[in-house]
């Protein structure tokens, strides 16, 4: 029996024990799932934040059409009352007809009491479905800007990742020694060559370039050249295929480029009219007689919004001669195989780092020579 009595006591402890255990660790998951949750909430949703609006604003609306109702019982009320007094007031009157008014203002009176209640609380239910109502908007107004904040956190995580692949694989493509070589900076040739990466500007995921099936001359590079004209000047020479700013100090950083027909017809001095970034295209009549399906971007359809297929690129700079545009263009393209040879259209084109960064160098007005 001794035994017996021993056992007990240690079987419950180890009960009690096992009990807290299982106890402590549901406690533990039921906190991580609700911190889980914490942590994912965004507020509420625009259809919820909707469907609370609506129901606000109809309470609103009956409230509204219940008030007008109390105040149109108490005017009746009023007007009776008014009307009952008016009556006892005249001498000539039966004693009967006198009592019968003298109940009919009792009355009418005992109820304008609670018309006045009746309206007194309507107004307090109009008032409390208008606060209700401002909190809906409200609710709403957050609701729509947090779906804002994550639709454009969203878009950001995509471009983010289409510029780690578009990295990745100009990586892939690259060998180990050829990388090596490639952006060494003894040869000036390859001191910029990292800017032709992928990135993302203006909202868009430019891809990087495979710079290495470009030809080298054509990388953007800081070069000597000697001309009268004065540092800031575009120089371009559309049979060099080459396009130079001017430097201090004998200097000049080359670009590559490609050249249409349009770029072997104009020549001569003008400047830069205004630049644009991501710019609208609007292709030429002579064009859409060649290629109808760009009759959907003719002038009265307003033109290609600007974006990565669009043939302008990232950057346009106009050129205006005598306040006049010249109609010629210094324009990025993402067609980055066309540079160093003549296109079949379009004017002067670089490769859309390279548009980008001359955007960057060279102001409004600026003086353009094209050779």
């Amino acid at each position: 029996m001794a035994h017996n009595t021993l056992i007990a006591p240690f079987s419950i402890a180890r009960r009690v024990s096992l009990f807290l255990t299982l106890a402590i660790a549901l406690v533990v998951s039921g906190c991580v799932s609700s911190g889980s949750g914490i942590s994912s909430y965004t507020g509420p949703s625009v259809s919820s934040a909707t469907v609370k609006l609506s129901n606000a604003r109809k309470s609103v609306k009956s409230a509204k059409l219940e008030t007008r109702k109390a105040k149109r019982e108490l005017r009746k009320l009023e007007r009776s009352i008014s009307r009952a007094e008016r009556r006892l007031k005249r001498k000539k009157l039966s004693s009967s007809r006198r009592d019968k008014l003298e109940a009919s203002l009792k009355r009418d009176t005992r109820q304008l009491r609670s018309a006045k209640r009746a309206v007194r609380r309507a107004e307090r239910r109009l008032a409390r479905a208008e606060r209700s109502e401002g909190r809906a908007e409200r609710s709403m107004s957050s609701a729509k800007r947090k779906q804002k904040d994550a639709a454009r956190r969203i878009a950001e995580d995509k471009k983010r990742k289409q510029q780690e692949l578009a990295r990745a694989e100009i990586q892939r493509k690259e060998p180990k020694a050829e990388r090596r070589s490639l952006f060494s900076l003894s040869d000036p040739a390859l001191k910029n060559v990292k800017d032709y990466g992928a990135r993302v500007d203006g909202g868009f995921a430019l891809a990087a370039i495979p710079i290495q099936k470009v030809n080298k001359r054509f990388y953007r590079q800081e070069v000597k050249y000697r001309t009268s004209q004065k540092p800031g000047t575009l120089i371009v020479d559309p049979r060099g295929r080459f396009l130079y700013l001017v430097m201090k100090g004998g200097k000049a950083m080359r670009y590559g480029i490609g050249v249409g027909k349009a770029g072997f017809e104009w020549k001569g001095t003008a400047r830069v009219g205004w630049k644009q970034q991501w710019p609208k295209w609007t292709p030429p009549a002579e064009m859409i007689e060649r290629r109808p399906d760009l009759a959907k971007w003719g002038v009265e359809h307003g033109g290609m919004p600007g974006g990565l297929d669009n043939p302008l690129g990232a950057r346009a700079l106009y050129l205006f001669q005598g306040g006049k545009d010249t109609l010629y263009r210094l324009h990025g393209t993402p067609q980055w195989a066309s540079i160093g040879t003549a296109a079949s259209s379009g004017c002067i084109r670089l490769m859309n780092q390279d548009v980008i960064d001359l955007y960057n160098r060279v102001p409004n007005g600026a003086t353009v020579v094209v050779l």
